[in-house]
């Protein structure tokens, strides 16, 4: 039996005025990301309402692993207004990719439940814990 748990991952930022989201469809059609950061703690996986990223490491890893229910995309980050005096070093800040999450909760190794939070299997939960996920909550589902 394959055991899931959903993530509360960090939220340092938001959308930016370069993404493409379409509000009026249910779910939301997401067609571009600019991700706009606030401050940064160093997790390899964050989020911003209804999107997650995952930095570049991260994506390789996930790539290689086989797990189901994700595709890797392109986005730009750039530095919210908010972030001008919380980030200094921006530029040191690594390459994101947006985890475009496609699969069916409990069913793919990545998933969205009905209120939209992320649900991963315990492989992709492995994958994830060889980065880091410090501000990352993690609640175990019954199965």
């Amino acid at each position: 039996m394959t055991h899931y748990y959903q993530l509360e991952p960090e939220v340092p930022g938001e959308l930016g005025p370069g993404s493409d989201v379409d509000r009026s469809a249910a779910p939301w059609v997401i067609r571009r990301v600019e991700f706009a950061f606030h401050d940064w703690l160093g997790d390899d996986l964050i989020t911003s309402d209804p999107i997650f990223l995952v930095t570049a490491a991260m994506a390789d890893k996930l790539d290689e692993s086989g797990l189901t229910g994700f595709e890797l995309r392109e986005a730009a980050i750039t530095r919210a207004s908010e972030g001008l005096d919380m980030i200094e070093d921006f530029e040191s800040y690594p390459a994101f990719r947006w985890l475009d999450v496609v699969g069916r909760a409990t069913v793919d190794d990545f998933g969205l439940d009905l209120e939209g939070a992320l649900v991963v299997s315990g492989s992709a939960l492995e994958v994830l814990e060889t980065g880091r996920l410090d501000q990352c909550d993690k609640t175990p589902l019954s199965p």
